[in-house]
């Protein structure tokens, strides 16, 4: 925040949204902390923010031994900040393991949509990819997988059965048993 001393007895409706959430995680920090859970802490701010926050919570993971949850709907964050990656669909996680398995090899159906719907050069001039139909009403979610309705993989098991967590390799988990059995 530009002039702090200036800024320090300033109400919260004196400071822009950029500034208010620079402040809460100014004071969730003070307090040298073992673990931080950050929801979309860097929604609304401008890149050149966005990266200076990022920046400062890799630094203090490194000095302070300090663990990080960061929840975000960012991939291009998350590529950047994450050891580890959990991908969820309606409430439920669908893929857990490692950063680079998560980008280079998704074993899920959802996470493989989101992965492909991110913009790149590669994909420049080109329509970006668009996963089909539509998230379900959290009060009337489907039988089975939550993912099915969407999902060009479904068979009969995944529309009456909720899948279980499958090991695709070395920890790499995914609720697809249909990519997992294609894959094995």
């Amino acid at each position: 925040i530009p002039s702090p001393e200036n800024r320090l007895n300033d109400y919260p409706h004196q400071l822009s949204g950029g500034q208010r959430q620079r402040v809460m995680i100014a004071m969730a920090l003070a307090c040298n902390p073992d673990l931080v859970i950050a929801d979309e802490p860097t929604t609304a701010l401008d890149v050149t923010i966005q990266v200076q926050i990022l920046d400062l919570f890799k630094e203090l993971q490194e000095k302070r031994n300090m663990s990080l949850v960061y929840i975000t709907h960012d991939l291009g964050v998350v590529a950047n900040i994450a050891d580890r990656i959990y991908v969820m669909y309606s409430g439920n996680i669908v893929e857990q393991g490692s950063a680079h398995d998560i980008f280079h090899n998704p074993c899920h159906p959802y996470t493989q949509g989101l992965l492909a719907s991110l913009p790149s050069l590669k994909k420049r001039g080109s329509t970006l990819h668009s996963i089909p139909g539509a998230v379900p009403d959290p009060a009337y979610k489907p039988s089975g997988c939550p993912f099915h309705p969407r999902c060009e993989y479904a068979t009969g098991i995944c529309r009456s059965q909720f899948p279980e967590m499958c090991d695709c390799r070395d920890g790499h988990l995914s609720r697809c048993p249909v990519l997992f059995s294609a894959d094995s």
